[in-house]
């Protein structure tokens, strides 16, 4: 039967828990991936079947879970918005399908030796202002994980973003909304930081703080994954299964709990 975890968000309010609500589905909903597409390659990549107990973590509106669980796989879906979780709640009722969710920020993960597999979707690591909190996203991971058990982190590729960065960029949403979003990218920090506004289609204007995430690079990666016990196993450069370069826009990671 599906449970409910809560946890206290932290009152100082970061960036994450003031973007991922109305702003970023504003700014980057409409731009969502093909999520059949993702879900397929997160089976085959992971060799889930049915019955297997996953965990998505920050998995938002649960849109890859969703899909997952029609699959037969024991999913959970963790988030920091209840917002979100509220959502998911919705889309696996409507779906016909059981959906266990936990409202907690992804450095507390409630479960010990859970799961077959953790997913990690669309960037959502590096959140943090310091590498000891990413860091301990990685431990929990650890410690949720059975001995054998993998986790896929799909992230922006940080040698693409540097290749293709871009000051500035409009675009228009189906509903008129026109999205201005500024970036700045510290080479030093290794830091993206994203700024949106939201022009609507009366001319009345609202701004975003956006989204500030620390990009790294694989070997940087590998070397965390070491640190929290799990074995880096394979990187593709996207959905395709295409091998990972300099180019590819995604950078996907898969690890395995235990050495090698």
């Amino acid at each position: 039967r599906p449970n409910e975890i809560s946890q206290m968000i932290d009152s100082e309010t970061p960036w994450y828990t003031q973007f991922y609500g109305r702003d970023y589905l504003d700014a980057l909903g409409p731009g969502l991936t093909d999520t059949d597409q993702e879900t397929q390659f997160v089976i085959t990549a992971l060799a889930l079947k049915p019955g297997d107990q996953v965990l998505d973590l920050a998995c938002g509106q649960a849109r890859h879970a969703v899909l997952l669980a029609r699959r037969g796989i024991d999913m959970t879906g963790q988030d920091q918005s209840a917002e979100y979780l509220d959502d998911a709640r919705a889309a696996a009722i409507r779906e016909g399908v059981e959906l266990a969710l936990v409202n907690s920020d992804m450095r507390t993960i409630p479960f010990e030796r859970r799961f077959d597999a953790v997913i990690s979707m669309f960037t959502s690591f590096g959140y943090f202002d310091s590498q000891r909190d990413d860091q301990q996203v990685l431990a929990e991971i650890s410690k949720a994980l059975k001995t054998n058990g993998h986790v896929l982190i799909d992230l922006i590729n940080r040698e693409w973003v540097i290749a293709n960065n871009q000051p500035s960029e409009r675009r228009e949403n189906a509903d008129g909304t026109v999205v201005l979003e500024e970036r700045e990218l510290n080479l030093h920090t290794s830091r993206n930081q994203v700024t949106f506004t939201f022009v609507d289609k009366h001319g009345k204007k609202r701004e975003s703080i956006g989204h500030r995430i620390r990009l790294y690079t694989l070997t940087e990666i590998i070397q965390m994954l070491g640190e929290a016990g799990l074995s880096f196993k394979q990187v593709y450069g996207g959905f395709d299964s295409e091998p990972y370069t300099p180019s590819t826009r995604r950078m996907i990671v898969i690890a395995r709990k235990g050495r090698r």
